[in-house]
């Protein structure tokens, strides 16, 4: 008996041995590269808030593609407000309040998606931000993954809006600067 179950375990063992480098051959899918402040553009962060900035709604309102721009807001707008696999986030007016800041902090499990605002009004009050490469792509980055950046963090982008079909307002920042002193940075997870 014992011979038997010796040779059943050579027997798969070998199987095994020789099917691994055939199921190792299979090409997997590559994750999405975390954003470290190495693969970030060394001025992205910046430690003075850009001269001029403007809520999301002014900066809208006026701004046209090409333009130099610099506007405030918070990071949100949906649920995930992180694009997984790409620099790419949005951001929204401060005019609009998610469920954390009307001080219901059980009322919504995810409140940087603003479902207490009206659809429309929040679709206006939103912007895309892009970190891009040379060549004008967004990075191949997480940016929500190192924690540099946070669901309803307060912040000022500055950058270039970029032309696009379709009525998208999408920003090329060039530099992020972290809002000081955010009533609501002790209740960002």
């Amino acid at each position: 008996m014992k011979s038997l179950r010796t040779q059943f375990k050579l027997i798969v063992t070998t199987a095994l041995l020789c099917l691994a480098p055939i199921a190792c051959d299979q090409s997997a899918p590559t994750p999405p590269k975390i954003a470290t402040n190495s693969a970030l553009p060394k001025d992205l962060f910046v430690t003075q808030e850009p001269a001029g900035a403007a809520g999301v709604l002014k900066v809208r309102q006026s701004a046209k593609a090409g333009d130099r721009i610099a506007m405030i807001g918070r990071i949100g707008g949906s649920e995930n407000p992180f694009v997984s696999n790409r620099a790419v986030f949005t951001m929204v007016d401060t005019s609009m309040k998610s469920c954390l800041e009307m001080g219901d902090d059980a009322h919504c499990p995810t409140p940087a998606d603003y479902c207490c605002e009206d659809a429309s009004a929040l679709a206006k009050a939103t912007a895309s931000v892009t970190i891009a490469d040379k060549d004008g792509k967004p990075l191949a980055i997480s940016l929500a993954a190192d924690g540099s950046l946070k669901p309803l963090m307060w912040i000022a982008v500055e950058g270039t809006l970029q032309p696009t079909d379709g009525g998208a307002f999408i920003v090329n920042a060039e530099h992020i600067y972290k809002m000081p002193n955010d009533p609501l940075a002790s209740k960002l997870k």
